[in-house]
């Protein structure tokens, strides 16, 4: 606030600007788009060959493969009291028959 009071008491002045007014002189013509679809540029470049010798030169590494976890059909299942504490651990087979 104090730059604003400053420039105004040197002699600035500020112009009330009404609200959807442009800042652009609507007596000049639009400027021209920087990028246009429709002309066609000059030469081109092929990149394959730079993009190939940079492929070439990173670092092959193997990854291997995530361990898969087999399973083997048995799991623990808890069995509780009618309480809700548990009692003890059972295994229990992928048919349903249990091991103690």
């Amino acid at each position: 606030m104090a730059k604003t009071q400053d420039y105004l008491s040197s002699g600035g002045s500020i112009e009330k600007i009404s609200l959807g007014e442009s800042g652009r002189n609507t007596n000049e013509p639009r400027p021209r788009p920087v990028f246009t679809m429709g002309e066609a540029s000059g030469s081109k470049t092929c990149l394959i060959d730079v993009v190939a010798t940079i492929d070439a030169r990173k670092v092959k590494t193997n990854k291997s493969k995530l361990l898969t976890r087999t399973k083997s059909g048995r799991h623990k299942k808890l069995i509780y009291d009618d309480f809700g504490e548990p009692l003890r651990e059972v295994w229990i087979n992928e048919s349903g028959s249990r091991e103690r």
